[in-house]
């Protein structure tokens, strides 16, 4: 038994080591926002899932949540700029890769989401509409980046069940965001859960652009 999960902990190790780099990055730097969010929500007891937004946590002055706000904001928008500025490499290094003008199109609209995260970091909840503009940005422009990519990939029949996921899956953004779903049946006064359900779809979009560039599956573009 320890020796096969030694051979399948090297083997994976090996796979891991054999990529490149803007993959590693486009793979790890999303982790970085994600673990930034857990920590900042532990060290503020008062967050509340159905009540706060996400950006609450990134305000640097308010007192309601419970934790060192300073702190707490630092470690919030840190971690969304510092992911935002790695996926902007790998998006970069991406687009290079790609012939496909449509590919292209949306691998820029995806770079400009990124530009827009990175600006939801700098521009925190203390400046008020600049950063509801930047947020507005962020959670409209990667859902086109799916619709986009889904429009070219589904013409290729080894990439229509993918595409028919990109298509339908900016829809969970829609049913929480523009429904009144998540305030009469759910009873949420807040938007942190819509914010990071949107936001772990353009990841989940991310890593699995990666996996089908590197596993050769998009040479048929």
């Amino acid at each position: 038994m320890i020796y096969y999960f030694w051979m399948i902990t090297m083997s994976l190790r090996e796979k891991i080591v054999s990529l490149p780099r803007y993959a590693l990055i486009g793979y790890f730097a999303p982790l970085i926002a994600l673990l930034g969010i857990i920590t900042a929500i532990a060290l503020s007891p008062n967050f509340l899932w159905t009540d706060n937004a996400l950006s609450d946590l990134g305000h640097y002055t308010r007192t309601d949540l419970g934790g060192p706000q300073l702190v707490v904001a630092i470690i919030f928008n840190g971690s969304l700029i510092t992911t935002a500025i790695l996926v902007m490499y790998a998006v970069f290094r991406l687009f290079r890769e790609f012939n496909d003008q449509l590919t292209k199109i949306a691998l820029g609209l995806f770079f400009i989401a990124t530009i827009f995260l990175m600006s939801i970091g700098i521009f925190s909840e203390n400046f008020g509409y600049l950063h509801f503009i930047v947020s507005v940005g962020f959670f409209l422009s990667f859902p086109w980046t799916m619709w986009i990519i889904a429009i070219r990939w589904i013409k290729s029949p080894s990439l229509r069940m993918v595409s028919v996921l990109f298509i339908f899956m900016p829809f969970i953004s829609i049913l929480l965001w523009l429904t009144p779903l998540p305030t009469e049946v759910f009873g949420w006064t807040g938007v942190a859960i819509p914010e990071i359900s949107t936001a772990l779809t353009a990841i989940i979009w991310l890593w699995i652009f990666i996996y089908y560039k590197e596993s050769g599956k998009l040479e048929v573009l």
